[in-house]
């Protein structure tokens, strides 16, 4: 999902409640918590890295580490995270704007990321079988 999809999502989810701001550099900070948010929940699979020189969250797996996501610059950016976990990042910064929804928006982004977390789990599970190595 690029950056503009996102902040469209968003919008469409805070209808007829707090509207997302205008501004991009606040989006963007909204983001960045919406990011630390979800990597402290969950593996997400294209930030792990055994690069130590990257700016690293936290500890993964194994000897993964999980790295900050990168905040797109513009609306066309690819946002830095798995597809399947832009509606958890949309329903994340629609929970910190609203004033109506906001447990509505928070469990909704809570269970993307137990469902992704469930999948991941079932992966590592699956390659561990076949290969006799955790990735």
């Amino acid at each position: 999902m690029i950056y503009a999809d996102l902040k469209t999502l968003t919008k469409a989810l805070l209808s007829s409640d707090f509207p997302l701001p205008e501004d991009d550099a606040s989006i963007k900070a909204l983001l960045n918590m919406a990011y630390n948010y979800l990597v402290d929940k969950c593996q997400v699979l294209n930030l792990h890295t055994e690069d130590k020189s990257e700016n690293i969250q936290r500890l993964g797996r194994g000897t993964f580490m999980l790295r900050r996501p990168e905040v797109p610059k513009g609306d066309n950016d690819e946002l830095d995270i798995d597809e399947e976990l832009c509606p958890a990042v949309a329903c994340l910064i629609a929970s910190y704007i609203s004033d109506k929804r906001i447990a509505v928006h928070q469990a909704r982004a809570d269970e993307i990321i137990r469902g992704y977390n469930a999948k991941v789990d079932e992966l590592i599970e699956s390659s561990k079988e076949i290969t006799g190595e955790e990735i």
